[in-house]
């Protein structure tokens, strides 16, 4: 091992070792989590390409033979962390796949779920080792940090999954599901950019007092852009956004109770029934609250006439409610109704004016291409005595 980096070229064919080594890992781990994604298939790339980076930061094959064995281990200890957070990167969209449709199949479960029961164990055992035969310095600060990150994504993983697993077991509709599972994403995400930081300050110090060179400032102004820059640009967009989403929710009247029960339809967005309360557009549509959410997300047209979801402060309670078949309420004016109808129906369809929010389900897979991405800059930038 130690005379297979004591030169670029050989330092390139280990790197090819490690690549054959790694792809048929990443296809070995496809195949047991029963997962078919294109971009999950970038481990034979991601970790030779990562170890050939740490080797040239480091000056791998110009130290001595006992040095570069140290050296060459500690590099190792880095790419592992990295390798598991990849393989976190496969597992989580698959755990969200099954739990959002409702799979019942334990054979179907047991995989995934095992591979991420080892993605948390595996890094609390590497930790418990290294601080057990090493002192504590820059490089096991970082490779401890990348540990508990991981531990932490796993945890956040397996949240969001039971959350989608208790939805789909009582079969009604979960109104505070999507908040729910928003707040644990986006704890799980701010985190995950403390952590960024953290890891730019210890590369900082590790440049100024320890080993500094031109590879490894290139690689923290790439951490820095990816990895907090644009992390924190998105998801303060993602903030604001939804923010915006639930003021005009909320601006919208809310029928409940016997009013709601008057009404014998369902929303026709999830084709559930209103059990506590529905939100009715200025077109006299109405739809729960939750999935009227999701849906301006995306356009912010009515569903179902397409007109637009004027938001206006001045809005009140409309009286006038008819179910979405056009079913008037008892007790209510029909012409009055109907002449309200007829003014809307001579109004101009608006289409368009869609509102950029990413939705938070979706950042599941989200987040999760991105970091794989822009992962190696984090680990290169950290390789640290």
């Amino acid at each position: 091992i130690i005379s297979g980096c004591d030169s670029t070229l050989t330092v390139l064919g280990m790197s090819a070792i490690i690549s054959s080594i790694a792809h048929y890992l990443g296809l070995g781990i496809l195949a047991f989590i029963g997962s078919t994604e294109e971009d999950d298939r970038r481990l034979g790339f991601v970790a030779p390409v990562l170890f050939f980076i740490l080797a040239l930061q480091t000056g791998l094959s110009g130290l001595r033979p006992e040095e570069r064995l140290i050296r060459l281990s500690r590099n190792m200890c880095l790419l592992l962390t990295a390798v598991l957070h990849f393989i976190h990167g496969m597992t989580d969209p698959v755990l969200m796949s099954l739990s959002a449709s409702h799979v019942s199949s334990f054979r179907r479960h047991f995989p995934v779920l095992f591979v991420s029961a080892c993605l948390f164990i595996l890094p609390v055992l590497l930790s418990y080792v290294l601080w057990h035969h090493y002192a504590l310095n820059t490089w096991l600060f970082a490779v401890t940090a990348f540990c508990v990150e991981l531990c932490l994504k796993v945890i956040v993983s397996l949240t969001v999954y039971t959350l989608f697993m208790i939805d789909g077991y009582y079969n009604v509709l979960w109104e505070k599901l999507d908040d729910y599972v928003y707040y644990v994403r986006s704890t799980g995400n701010i985190i995950e950019f403390i952590f960024g930081v953290v890891m730019f300050g210890n590369g900082a110090y590790t440049m100024m007092f320890e080993s500094g060179s031109k590879i490894r400032a290139c690689m923290m102004c790439l951490h820095a852009y990816f990895n907090i820059y644009l992390q924190a640009k998105n998801g303060w967009k993602t903030f604001m956004n939804r923010r915006t989403a639930v003021k005009k929710i909320n601006s919208l009247p809310e029928i409940k109770g016997s009013r709601l029960q008057e009404i014998d339809d369902v929303c026709a967005i999830c084709y559930h029934e209103f059990t506590t309360s529905a939100r009715i557009t200025p077109c006299n549509h109405y739809f729960h609250a939750l999935c009227l959410r999701k849906w301006l997300y995306i356009q912010d047209t009515c569903p179902m006439c397409h007109q637009k979801v004027y938001i206006e402060d001045d809005i009140k309670d409309n009286s006038n409610i008819s179910n979405n078949n056009g079913f008037i309420a008892p007790n209510e004016n029909p012409e009055e109704v109907i002449r309200e109808a007829a003014a809307e129906s001579d109004r101009e369809l608006n289409e368009d004016d869609s509102t950029d929010c990413d939705d938070d389900v979706q950042r599941e897979r989200n987040g999760v291409i991105q970091h794989t991405g822009t992962a190696a800059e984090e680990f290169i930038n950290d390789d640290t005595d």
